[in-house]
């Protein structure tokens, strides 16, 4: 996928933890459910395990990758 504009919504694949210590290491991200949630079926079939589909709830961001209006806005 290429580079996605800032607040862009993506989806990611990472297998069910098996425990509070468990990593799960999303790595890939996908532009569509609908992509994401085949790559997770094939991975739970190759795997025999579970594996989920994530989405982007929230976008946190320094205030050094914002640009702020110049002028005041009345």
């Amino acid at each position: 996928m290429a580079d996605l504009p800032m607040f862009a919504r993506f989806w990611m694949v990472c297998r069910k933890p098996t425990g509070p210590g468990a990593k799960t290491e999303p790595r890939t991200r996908y532009a569509s459910f609908d992509d994401a949630m085949d790559a997770a079926s094939k991975l739970a079939r190759e795997n025999d395990a579970q594996f989920h589909v994530l989405e982007t709830v929230a976008t946190a961001v320094s205030y050094t990758h914002l640009t702020l209006p110049t002028k005041r806005i009345v």
